[in-house]
């Protein structure tokens, strides 16, 4: 009998040694993962071959005006549309006022979970950006939300998922940005 105890113990033992064992590896593994996601964050000069393509579309889409129809008022005569060309001007200090509330909001690294607190981050971040900023909340299944921000052609976004939060932050020049804080399980 004392001999089956001990052998209980022993197997206890070894499992619990076992399990520490793994769960230093699995941290080890999620430290390098994001030591290298924090060395390609520095390191964007070397663009994707999806992200370069989204920069010529970008680069194509400034090109163009925006054309806005304003429909005039029923002469007696006969009908009468007329059409209002209007570029809408992107000035370098808005983008750059952009940017930098981006690289703000990536430097606090925030880790807020809950729903209740995302209209709050919200509003602290958009009194910050360019006054044409546009921004809205959005949730979905299972817990997740995010916020997203854009400015013409210049977005940011955090978002809360099941395996953690994902900030993306596209620049003025087309360049994505990203971070991501995994939960381990």
């Amino acid at each position: 009998m004392l001999k089956i105890i001990i052998f209980i113990l022993v197997i206890g033992v070894l499992y619990v040694l076992w399990r520490m064992v793994a769960k230093h590896k699995i941290n080890a593994a999620f430290d390098q993962q994001r030591q290298d996601l924090s060395q390609i964050v520095q390191h964007d000069d070397e663009l994707p071959e999806k992200t370069k393509i989204i920069k010529q579309m970008i680069d194509e889409e400034r090109q163009k005006a925006v054309v806005e129809s304003v429909d005039s008022s029923q002469d007696s005569a006969g009908s009468t549309i007329e059409h209002q060309i209007t570029e809408v001007e992107v000035s370098d200090e808005d983008q750059r006022l952009f940017d930098s509330a981006a690289e703000m909001f990536f430097s606090q690294a925030l880790r807020v979970r809950d729903f209740l607190q995302a209209e709050k981050i919200q509003q602290e971040l958009l009194s910050k950006m360019p006054m044409n900023t546009e921004s809205q909340v959005g949730a979905f299944d299972f817990g997740e939300w995010s916020v997203f921000w854009h400015y013409h052609d210049q977005s940011l976004e955090y978002y809360v998922g099941r395996y953690g939060i994902f900030y993306a932050h596209v620049d003025c020049e087309g360049i994505e940005h990203k971070a991501e804080f995994k939960d381990v399980i």
